[in-house]
């Protein structure tokens, strides 16, 4: 058996659980175990297999909080399994970029997908185009999709990739300056900006029909 794997199966059991407010003893404990090997004196991997060892009713919940602690120590990355609402933020995300899609004449509209190959749905998600080019190399992250705003400029910058590799130019365009605009995080606010004139948002993503 991986190793990794097993890990891997560990952090997501493990995560779910202390999501909810409750991990397993066992779990907990193995959990705690792995991360102590790597870094020895952890305090709250430490606290945590101490915890998991008396397996005390009173103690759950002081343990699932030091096993997301011990989780984000490890680097583990919760998918869209885990995590189903980060999946449908980013579904929202990308039917709001496809309203600039028709908005700025393109023929269809893109896809979100994740790749067929992870039906566990470990892996990114990505954009996709009309004629099947997609996006970036490592897609939209998981994560991405637990905030609105990140959801739309990762989606943004995804989609832009694919329907730039589908036309071959620019996509989409500030109507002023006629550059090339990117999707950033500007204020709290996903906005299509344009570096043009020392920088400026043309558009809200999702409503370019409202560029400025």
């Amino acid at each position: 058996m991986d190793d990794y794997a097993a890990f891997r199966r560990l952090c997501r059991t493990v995560y779910v659980a202390a999501r909810a407010g409750s991990v397993d003893c066992t779990d907990a404990f193995d959990l705690a175990a792995a991360a102590l090997e790597s870094t020895p004196g952890d305090a709250a991997a430490t606290e945590l297999a101490s915890l998991s060892i008396d397996c005390v009713e009173a103690s759950r919940p002081r343990m699932a909080e030091l096993a997301l602690a011990v989780l984000d120590a490890v680097d583990y990355e919760p998918g869209f399994a885990e995590e189903p609402a980060w999946l449908a933020g980013l579904q929202d995300a990308m039917r709001l970029v496809n309203q600039d899609v028709t908005a700025t004449g393109l023929p269809h509209p893109c896809r979100l997908k994740v790749h067929p190959d992870q039906p566990d749905l470990t892996g990114n998600a990505y954009a996709a185009s009309w004629d099947g080019h997609t996006g970036t190399a490592q897609g939209v992250f998981p994560r991405s999709g637990a905030d609105p705003v990140s959801a739309l400029v990762a989606v943004a910058e995804d989609t832009q990739d694919a329907i730039m590799h589908t036309i071959w130019a620019a996509w989409p365009v500030c109507p002023e300056h006629h550059l090339g605009v990117h999707a950033e995080d500007h204020h709290e606010s996903a906005v299509w900006w344009c570096t043009g004139a020392g920088g400026h948002a043309v558009a809200p993503i999702g409503d370019w029909r409202a560029r400025s």
